[in-house]
């Protein structure tokens, strides 16, 4: 037998040190996942936001007029207010907030029934119980405090609040924004951006 025969294995230190850069590798690319996710649902609660301007404006087209006009100045959707975000979809979807079935009179103006917009599961709150509330509307990361801004007086120019929360006016006939929720820590964003 020949006993000079060396084993080959890894040392403690070694195996530490494996350890070691494992757990540093982690620790950078964890908050660059979380900052990927983030990313990702900024940009689809915009396109959430750039599907309710696309059919107010349809809307406009079909009839004429912008929905949710009343006065001479830049009207607001705030639909975060449960009455407000129901008349908003009901008028867009031609669909009743509660039941979700076609309505028989109509909303808003909408004098034909027209679907301009069908809302989805992952557009509406979401309860304590991960439960969806289909009345009322909240971006992707839960957020109800949406505002839909129409060019009331007919200058094509609405005033939104950019990411930093400053006034800002843009030249469109329709823009939403979204205000920060610190509760939730949801961001900021706007059209404008």
């Amino acid at each position: 037998m020949n006993k000079n025969k060396k084993i080959s294995a890894f040392t403690l230190i070694e195996l530490l040190m494996v350890i070691a850069i494992i757990g540093i590798l982690a620790g950078i690319l964890i908050p660059t996942v979380g900052a990927v996710r983030t990313q990702a649902n900024l940009a689809a609660s915009r396109a959430q936001l750039s599907n309710y301007v696309n059919a107010i404006q349809m809307f406009k087209g079909e009839y004429g007029f912008l929905p949710f006009v009343s006065g001479s100045s830049d009207e607001k959707v705030n639909l975060s207010s449960v009455s407000e975000c129901k008349e908003f979809m009901e008028t867009l979807s031609a669909r009743s907030s509660t039941t979700g079935r076609i309505l028989t009179t109509p909303v808003g103006g909408n004098r034909r029934l027209i679907s301009f917009l069908t809302f989805s599961e992952s557009e509406f709150f979401l309860d304590d119980n991960d439960q969806v509330d289909p009345t009322q509307i909240a971006d992707r990361f839960n957020n109800t405090k949406i505002t839909i801004v129409i060019d009331g007086n007919g200058d094509q120019r609405v005033t939104v609040k950019d990411s930093n929360g400053r006034n800002k006016e843009i030249r469109a006939l329709v823009s939403a924004y979204v205000e920060d929720n610190d509760d939730i820590g949801a961001p900021r964003y706007s059209l404008a951006d």
